[in-house]
């Protein structure tokens, strides 16, 4: 019966990494910004194909210097497009410098100052980027999210 139980667990562990290889193997070491482990050894850059093996979702992170009117807006963009960017497998981040963030745990996992140094985001400016599932930054919008352009393959 014990045999039958590790066969069982060692199905699921083997099931969950093939289905989300980003869970796969994680490795001691630091947390990169979009939460991936890496080794020690590994070289940090942000735009290598190999820095962001098997992400399953495309992200798009707005940043902004505090939560108003605009960070509202985008807000609003994401509830009114949400079936459209779930079919994209589309992540929708805000982060302001001021500490809002949206979902809450988005503060928690990311470093507001690496990833504004990362993406050059000018302080005080409202940045969104996206974000494809090779980690490297697809489209770029100001204040205002083309929601059309998000969508697009």
């Amino acid at each position: 019966m014990k045999g039958i139980g590790i066969v069982a667990l060692t199905a699921l562990f083997s099931a969950t990494a093939c289905g989300y290889p980003e869970y796969a193997k994680k490795q001691r070491g630091d947390v990169d910004p979009h939460g991936s482990y890496h080794s020690e050894q590994q070289v940090i850059d942000p735009h290598s194909s190999g820095y962001y093996q098997g992400l399953s979702h495309r992200s798009v992170m707005y940043f902004a210097p505090s939560k108003d009117v605009l960070v509202d807006e985008f807000l609003l963009g994401t509830l009114i497009n949400e079936c459209a960017l779930d079919e994209r497998d589309v992540v929708t981040m805000v982060m302001t410098k001021d500490g809002f963030s949206s979902p809450g745990w988005v503060k928690d996992t990311f470093d507001y100052n690496k990833l504004v140094k990362m993406y050059d985001i000018r302080d005080g400016d409202h940045t969104a980027v996206l974000i494809g599932k090779d980690g490297t930054e697809k489209l770029r919008w100001g204040p205002t999210t083309n929601w059309i352009q998000s969508k697009r393959p």
